[in-house]
């Protein structure tokens, strides 16, 4: 018979249909989306295409380049602008930080260590520092960067996790949108030429479908220098165009996969965020919006200094290498030849006799070289002082302090701010979204390898099936389902830096008042001293491991009660000293009476001494035992308080059977 009562439950209306979903996007919609972004983002698509350009070098159009070569100029190009923006990905690599969770409340402290771990495993797996300056790049040179999340089936039963790098030449959005980490976007994707063997493979059941969408599509593509390697081919190779669109449908992402005859596949998105929401798979950011809401990266403000530095330069060479020559006509000289002869070193220029010589106008051809110099010089200023100052690159600074270097690249950090804060912003949106696809998706039990600050490694369990020792009852431990974490950036100060600035101060402060400090301190002094070191991490940990192995300082009430009994043990030598030194005073007397030394004054000096003995035994023997009561209830006192220390113990442990032990249920 069941113990429960017996209530009578009311009637429970059954529950009401899901609401039916509405049909997704149209192909002809889907493909509307795509020619709006390509109609309103012509100028930034343009811009962005030009900066490409820029960052590899091709600083000179074909028109220019023909031109030069009808005046016989030197095309040069001194790219300065990709040394500045390989500078700024450099600074961001320097100032990379671990991610790390905090718990949001106080009963998932423990499983806060566990979603570092989870999340830093991750980002370790999938080359996170090899993708993430990749896509710092791209938001620099284009103005936007950011990477795609992907589903890849994993050998244990579960879904993995991985993301790869968005290329900008293919990203496309709404238009609409001018928050720089597109938040306020309706729809965005990639699109992409694709081999038709490729997507047969990916999609069998679409065979009709991939057929009718060859060489389709073209219209969907803002022609990237790098679609111009795909040109209709053969059978052996065809292309296709296709889309990966993903769009809001009221609250919620779907996506669709299509090309330009049919949609390959849709849904609504597999990924959410911590509330549940559905979210899009692309997490970009934008280095700059403009007023126009056009996004752009460096190459916009350094365009203008480039450009001149290659004109300047390239002018500058042209006018050292050339003469302008005056010669009045009808003196029988052959212009065409002149400057040929000048221009070798050993040319001979023949003058016939009663003309005049050829002036050449050599002093305005040098004003005009100096000044082609001087802006020249200007120009590399300009570029060289923009965006952060050379500290930041390490470059000046080999006589300055830890202190003035962090000045000085404070200063540099400051005029890169909007960049850094969005680049910034878009990693703690990645790890937070990495996150909360690994709590959906990891169900199964695995073990991830953790590697800490020093290299060591170790093994972590998650979602394993365990027996709570305190119940006797199956439990999951690490659920990673269950466990409520904040994800967020520990971003700081040049660690370098910092560490030799430190290991400084406590030197000179050693070198002080060294021999004034007690040991510990100076043993902490020491420990900070290697700590903040330049010496390789397997040599710190030797040291960690030999300062370990010290031997632990006793409990302070335990050192007390041993010196309480050192001060009994004193006082009972005493005592047993004044017995002795009485003995031998009497024995003395008993001496001089025997002798009959006949002595009375020495008897007299006798007897005062030994008068004096026994007052000083007397006074000692009650400060004897004052001392001794005063040990014996120090001793009492102390007992007392170990007992209540340990009853206090007891207690605090009876109060939660399961104590902290307790592993969590999964979904608790």
């Amino acid at each position: 018979m069941s113990d429960l009562p017996n209530t009578t439950a009311a009637p429970v209306a059954p529950p009401a249909p899901p609401a039916p979903t509405p049909p997704g996007r149209s192909l002809t919609r889907l493909k509307q989306d795509y020619l709006s972004y390509l109609d309103g983002k012509r100028a930034e698509i343009d811009e962005q295409q030009e900066a490409r350009r820029y960052y590899h070098g091709a600083h000179w159009t074909a028109k220019q380049i023909k031109t030069l070569n009808q005046r016989k100029q030197p095309v040069v190009t001194y790219n300065r602008m990709a040394r500045k923006i390989n500078a700024v990905v450099g600074l961001l690599e320097r100032q990379r930080q671990d991610p790390k969770g905090y718990a949001r409340t106080p009963k998932h402290e423990d499983g806060a260590e566990v979603a570092t771990a989870v999340l830093r495993y991750v980002l370790d797996e999938q080359r996170w520092q090899e993708k993430s300056p990749i896509a710092g790049l791209n938001g620099a040179v284009d103005g936007i960067g950011g990477l795609e999340l992907t589903l890849e089936a994993g050998d244990r039963g579960d879904t993995e996790i991985g993301f790869e790098v968005v290329d900008p030449a293919g990203f496309f959005y709404d238009p609409t949108s001018t928050r720089a980490d597109f938040t306020d976007a309706g729809y965005m994707g990639i699109g992409k030429w694709a081999d038709a063997s490729e997507l047969l493979a990916a999609f069998p059941d679409k065979a009709r479908e991939i057929e009718a969408s060859v060489d389709l599509g073209s219209e969907l593509t803002s022609n990237p220098d790098s679609d111009n390697k795909w040109v209709v081919g053969d059978e052996h190779h065809r292309r296709v165009r296709v889309i990966d669109h993903w769009y809001k449908r009221g609250n919620q992402w779907c996506f669709a996969i299509y090309t330009g005859a049919a949609i390959l596949a849709e849904g609504e998105s597999y990924l959410r965020d911590e509330k549940r929401r559905t979210i899009s798979k692309y997490v970009m950011f934008s280095a700059n919006v403009d007023h126009d809401g056009d996004r752009y990266g460096f190459f916009r403000n350094m365009k203008s200094a480039q450009d001149e530095i290659n004109q300047r330069r390239s002018k500058g060479l042209h006018t050292s290498q050339s003469r302008r020559i005056v010669i009045r006509d009808g003196q029988g000289l052959e212009p065409e030849k002149i400057p040929a002869e000048l221009a070798r070193p050993d040319g001979v220029v023949v003058v016939p006799v009663g003309a005049e010589l050829p002036q050449f106008d050599d002093a305005a051809r040098g004003a005009e070289l100096g000044a082609n110099l001087g802006f020249l010089e200007e120009a590399k200023q300009e570029i060289e002082n923009y965006g952060f100052n050379p500290a930041l690159i390490g470059a000046g600074v080999q006589d300055m302090s830890g202190r003035a270097i962090a000045l000085q690249q404070q200063a540099g950090i400051a005029e890169l701010g909007p960049y850094l804060l969005g680049y910034r912003g878009w990693k703690q949106r990645v790890y937070r979204a990495i996150w909360n696809a690994v709590q959906s998706l990891w169900t199964a039990e695995r073990w991830i390898r953790v590697t800490d600050d020093e290299g060591l490694g170790n093994w972590l369990s998650v979602n394993r099936l365990a027996i709570d020792p305190a119940t006797g009852m199956p439990t999951i431990t690490n659920a990673l389902g269950s466990l409520d974490v904040d994800i967020i950036l520990d971003e700081g100060p040049d660690t370098v830096t910092m560490q030799a600035d430190t290991n400084d101060s406590v030197r000179q402060a050693l070198q002080a008042v060294g021999p004034l400090l007690q040991p510990a301190v100076a043993a902490a002094a020491l420990e900070v001293l290697i700590e903040t070191s330049s010496m390789p991490a397997s040599a710190k940990k030797k040291f960690r491991d030999a300062t370990r192995q010290r031997p632990q300082p006793p409990n302070p009430m335990e050192q007390q009660a041993a010196m309480l009994q050192q001060q009994a043990a004193m006082l009972e030598l005493q005592g047993k000293a004044l017995d002795n030194r009485k003995t031998q005073a009497e024995t003395m007397k008993l001496m001089a009476e025997a002798g009959d030394i006949g002595a009375e004054r020495a008897a007299e000096e006798l007897e005062q001494r030994i008068d004096a003995v026994e007052r000083q035994d007397e006074l000692l023997s009650r400060r004897e035992e004052q001392d001794a009561w005063r040990t014996n209830r120090q001793l009492e006192l102390a007992g007392r308080a170990l007992q209540l220390r340990a009853a206090e113990v007891r207690a605090g442990g009876a109060t939660s059977p399961l104590g902290s032990a307790t592993p969590y249920l999964a979904g608790d």
